[in-house]
């Protein structure tokens, strides 16, 4: 947890140092993600061992602010702090009785990203990809988690002070549950979908 507050306070501080240069942009960010998973649990008990097979999926909703500095007209680099909250829905195995009741956890998100603008008119694609970093403040035994992503979207410049960004976005989780003596968890697969809006504000 200090490490990520770390990481929050570096850029903040960075974020204030460059709002003085022109080249910066600052937006309010919202990003929406469905995150379907699976995976097996090997429970291990008196030498016999249970296979179980875990399901569902999340939706999360981040929003904060998302910092840019443009390194050319078309090339910038971002990051972003980010609280989220995620719904968890399993699916399997089921409760006692049926459905399991959906969850929610919280925490804050760090995406850092390389973004490219294609054009230089009103509207252009936009293109995305790097890595965002999580750490939950429910699950406080948990590490830093790592996701991949990549978006692709458009931009559209409303005038030279002020544009909008709506992207679709692809990640993948890199994140594995910690394995011991007795449960052991196998073919763990985890990305999400979504969909990221941001209003951008040039210096």
């Amino acid at each position: 947890m200090k490490t990520f507050l770390l990481f929050g306070g570096l850029f903040l501080v960075t974020t204030v140092s460059l709002l003085a240069q022109s080249r910066v942009s600052i937006a309010p960010s919202y990003w929406f993600n469905y995150n379907p998973y699976s995976y097996q649990i090997n429970f291990t008990n008196n030498g016999s061992t249970t296979q179980t097979l875990a399901s569902g999926h999340n939706i999360v909703s981040s929003f904060g602010l998302t910092a840019r500095y443009h390194v050319t007209p078309q090339w910038d680099v971002s990051a972003g702090a980010l609280y989220y909250r995620n719904t968890d829905h399993v699916k399997s195995p089921q409760g006692p009785y049926g459905d399991t009741t959906p969850f929610t956890s919280e925490g804050w998100q760090l995406p850092v990203l390389i973004n490219y603008r294609l054009t230089s008119h009103r509207l252009s694609p936009y293109f995305s990809g790097g890595a965002i970093f999580a750490k939950s403040k429910t699950y406080t035994g948990r590490p830093i988690t790592t996701d991949g992503v990549v978006g692709v979207g458009l931009n559209y410049r409303i005038d030279s002070g002020l544009s909008v960004l709506l992207q679709p976005t692809a990640s993948y989780s890199f994140y594995r549950p910690a394995n011991d003596a007795i449960i052991a968890f196998t073919q763990y697969s985890s990305y999400s979908l979504g969909l990221q809006t941001q209003l951008i504000w040039h210096f």
